[in-house]
């Protein structure tokens, strides 16, 4: 059951990434200057300086000198260089081992939910409503870590310190770990 919904959340997260990424590539376009390699003319969007007498597309070389000299000297870890790149590889391999925290949090609410529905199917009606609470309590604990481990892999990569921290407290509040 479990690794079926995964696979749903996987696979909704595909989707939706590649969905977004059209709408992506020309934000990107757009602020850089360039075209996706597309022939219709709607498509493409034109800045009123890159635009000939003739109505197509001119890049200016001149800008983009200007900001490539720029960004190398001032910043070493824009995108695309060997930092940035380093700090991206870390920071996605500490997104997965947070990541493998919360599903192996999930297997251990799952085993407990097992064994509460166990006993809940052979309880007497006095301990019913007890084990009822618990499971539902259970059932709130593995809502809060799918959240969280979708919020991983939706925003860790824009914001991941505060991402971390959030996963990080909703993992403590489903361990029931006072902040100290």
């Amino acid at each position: 059951m479990k690794k079926i919904y995964l696979l749903c959340c996987v696979a909704a997260l595909t989707v939706i990434g590649s969905s977004c990424s059209q709408q992506l590539q020309r934000r990107y376009d757009q602020r850089h200057g360039t075209s996706s390699g597309s022939n219709d003319p709607s498509d493409r969007s034109y800045d009123s300086d890159y635009r000939s007498n003739s109505g197509t597309y001119k890049r200016d070389y001149d800008r983009v000198l200007n900001d490539s000299q720029r960004n190398d000297s001032q910043n070493p870890g824009s995108p695309g260089s060997a930092d940035y790149n380093q700090q991206l590889i870390s920071q996605y391999q500490e997104m997965d081992k947070l990541g493998e925290v919360v599903l192996y949090e999930l297997d251990n609410l799952e085993s407990r939910y097992n064994v509460l529905i166990n006993e809940y199917r052979t309880a007497k009606s006095s301990q019913k409503g007890v084990l009822a609470d618990q499971l539902d309590k259970v059932s709130a604990d593995q809502l809060i870590l799918y959240r969280a481990y979708t919020n991983i892999y939706r925003n860790g990569k824009t914001n991941w310190v505060s991402v971390k921290r959030d996963v990080e407290n909703d993992l403590r509040s489903v361990r029931r770990v006072a902040d100290r």
